[in-house]
């Protein structure tokens, strides 16, 4: 069988978590100079948008459907994402216009909302890991790869 699906977005997680951590460390003064944090904010708002479409359109209406009693724990993943992706268009523009105090400020707002939103991902996908039959997850290996 292909990977499982619930792996394969654990796994999306932790690239994020890796370019959140390299743009924290280098809006604290500690990254790479020849970085720059625009370029790494347009990756992580790519790989986001990325992410939170597969949730979106495969995971979350699949969700709804096989386990009903699981769509508010959706519906708050859904408020997260809005805020989530809220914060990050704000640092993208922030960033271009080299206002690195507001940028610093937003950066926490961002690290507190995605914190809350993993923890509300870790929750549900723990939900589903010990649900999900074979057909259900290459049906979910399906709606999430296609996208």
């Amino acid at each position: 069988m292909n990977e499982d699906p619930i792996d394969t977005l654990v796994h999306d997680h932790a690239d994020i978590n890796r370019r959140v951590l390299e743009i924290a460390k280098m809006l604290a003064g500690k990254g790479d100079a020849d970085q720059h944090v625009d370029a790494r904010l347009v990756e992580l708002r790519e790989e986001l948008f990325l992410h939170f479409a597969r949730e979106e359109e495969g995971l979350f209406p699949f969700v709804t459907e096989r386990f009903p009693e699981l769509a508010s724990s959706v519906e708050a993943m859904e408020t997260a994402h809005d805020a989530i992706c809220g914060v990050v268009a704000r640092m993208c523009h922030v960033v271009v216009n080299a206002n690195m105090s507001t940028m610093r400020s937003l950066f926490e707002r961002f690290e507190m909302a995605y914190a809350q939103h993993a923890k509300l991902e870790a929750k549900l996908l723990g939900q589903l890991a010990g649900r999900l039959d074979d057909a259900d997850r290459l049906r979910l290996t399906s709606l999430v790869r296609d996208l």
